[in-house]
């Protein structure tokens, strides 16, 4: 690990300029669970570590006449503890499936959102990836059982978060704070595939932070399913999150978005307009489980990603029935 400064910022305004001092050559910090794994594998080489833990306003969460919001720094725990998360089934169960209480006792909801993929390619200095400015994805020709059977393009990286698929079912949206002041825009926008950007798996710049999530004042159920191959704790294999309306046996304004099968979190759009405001049978949702996964490129090791997704993809409309 390399010699780098420590800043530690009392409030947000005072941020964007700090990044723009060593502007693309510093790391936020606030849980670490992520961050500091990286400055350890030599991931990131950055000179300038920002802690976020003393800036009150991005960890707090509020109750307001638009939905709810949520702080960037707001500990996974505690978004676990508050009463008004509590009202949105999904987001809790997404939250509860996050690795184990001593990371959720350390790890923010921002982070989980901004966390870099977990490809072992990437993550190791070994392997000069094409994430990392080389021009091979290792994971082509090598170890590719967890890698990603949707959007890869070149390069297959699944991204990793839990967070992000239940929000982007909920609608949520981000505020983003830079140079320029702040910005809205809807979460499933803030990510981008490696055909859009090949370096990066969002579209923060060099001095912008999130800052906080607007989660809409709704009224739609909401239910997060994941698989793993660990009991106890573990990053998806595959993961699925859906919000609709129910009225009767019907869907109503519908989401659907998917961890562990892309580079991003993936709105499931060909299932969605499969199901919305049709009467939910067994034959409906076979039909929109094979439309969302007619495209899917598995690569060797990962065709089982295929049949796990549609099925997961199924139980979870099966279950939100139910919820």
């Amino acid at each position: 690990m390399k010699n780098f400064e420590y800043i530690y910022p009392k409030n947000v305004e005072s941020i964007p300029a700090i990044l723009g001092d060593l502007a693309g050559n510093s790391l936020l910090f606030a849980g670490g669970t992520d961050a500091i794994a990286r400055l350890k594998e030599g991931i990131e080489k950055s000179s300038q570590i920002v802690n976020l833990k003393a800036v009150d306003e991005l960890a707090e969460i509020e109750e307001t006449d638009d939905g709810l919001r949520i702080g960037a720094t707001v500990i996974l725990n505690d978004l676990l503890k508050s009463e008004e998360a509590a009202k949105i089934t999904g987001l809790i169960e997404a939250a509860q499936s996050i690795s184990t209480i001593q990371l959720r006792n350390m790890g923010t909801v921002g982070g989980n959102l901004c966390q870099r993929p977990r490809c072992w390619y990437f993550r190791s200095r070994h392997f000069p990836c094409l994430r990392k400015g080389g021009d091979t994805c290792f994971a082509v020709d090598g170890e590719n059982k967890y890698h990603c059977i949707l959007g890869g393009d070149s390069c297959y990286i699944v991204y990793p978060s839990d967070l992000a698929p239940m929000l982007i079912a909920l609608d949520a949206r981000i505020s983003i704070l830079g140079p320029a002041g702040k910005r809205q825009l809807n979460l499933e926008d803030f990510y981008v595939l490696p055909s859009q950007d090949i370096r990066h798996e969002n579209i923060l710049k060099p001095q912008e932070l999130l800052t906080e999530i607007l989660i809409p004042k709704s009224n739609r159920s909401s239910h997060y399913l994941k698989f793993k191959e660990r009991g106890s704790f573990d990053f998806a294999l595959v993961s699925v999150a859906v919000a609709a309306d129910i009225s009767g046996n019907k869907l109503i304004n519908l989401r659907i978005a998917m961890g562990g099968v892309a580079p991003e979190p993936w709105r499931a759009k060909q299932a969605e307009q499969v199901l919305e405001g049709k009467e939910m049978n067994d034959d409906i949702i076979e039909q929109a489980a094979d439309a969302e996964l007619k495209n899917a490129e598995p690569l060797d090791k990962n065709e089982y990603k295929v049949l796990l997704c549609k099925n997961l993809l199924k139980r979870a409309i099966r279950e939100l029935m139910v919820v």
